[in-house]
């Protein structure tokens, strides 16, 4: 396989991973309006409901980042293994901690959840 095939198959991936990523962005976004809800007119089953909605679309948004970095790190593996320029180049982001599927982006997918969880459960 060449370096433009395996970047073309990279790149693929990426496209349904952003898809994803999009449905994720949304649902977060709902989460967060559902929050605001429950928290105007509180009772316990909404809060308890809007809970577990929030920590699914949480674990689904980490999911889908940790795909995004799954897909980076093992082309960028493939292309390094080929004696590829783009490879080593790809490999400075891939081990970056706001890589795809990196420290950051799981300490914001944290932050969102207890964010959403403070809007739900913190008396104002």
């Amino acid at each position: 396989m060449t370096e433009y095939q395996l970047l073309d198959l990279m790149y693929q991936g990426f496209i349904q991973n952003g898809m994803y990523f999009v449905a994720m962005v949304l649902l977060t976004w709902l989460g967060f309006r559902m929050a605001a809800n429950v928290a105007s007119d509180p009772n316990m089953a909404g809060q308890i409901f809007t809970t577990i909605f929030c920590l699914f679309v949480g674990l689904f948004f980490y999911t889908t980042n940790q795909i995004g970095g799954g897909v980076l790190n093992s082309y960028t593996a493939q292309l390094i293994e080929m004696g590829a320029g783009s490879g080593t180049r790809l490999s400075e982001i891939a081990n970056s901690p706001t890589a795809p599927g990196g420290a950051m982006q799981a300490a914001f997918n944290i932050f969102i959840v207890i964010f959403q969880l403070a809007i739900i459960w913190v008396k104002r």
